[in-house]
């Protein structure tokens, strides 16, 4: 019988832990990198040179390996409208 949710004695993973398998793959990964940093650039400027586009693609996808995504925030309006953003204008100081 599996113990209830919450109970420091169930089983599985600790939140948060790397699955053993994605921990393998991404070092197996890593040493396939390993000193080839010029060759990946040398092949990127290849790209870039031959298809702008597919590079920036190509760009995109690696990038986005090693670095988060970041999210979007729209903020409108109540109305739907373009939200106008508050100006505060300060007085200037007498030095």
């Amino acid at each position: 019988m599996a113990a209830a949710p919450g109970n420091q004695y169930s089983p599985g993973r600790p939140k948060g832990a790397i699955n053993e398998t994605s921990r393998r793959v991404k070092e197996v990964f890593a040493n396939l990198l390993e000193g080839r940093e010029e060759e990946l650039n040398e092949a990127l400027n290849k790209l870039r040179d031959k298809d702008p586009k597919a590079f920036l693609e190509m760009f995109i996808k690696v990038s986005e390996r090693f670095v988060g995504q970041v999210s979007r925030t729209e903020i409108t309006a109540q109305d739907g409208e373009p939200f106008q953003p508050i100006q505060i204008v300060l007085p200037k100081k007498d030095v």
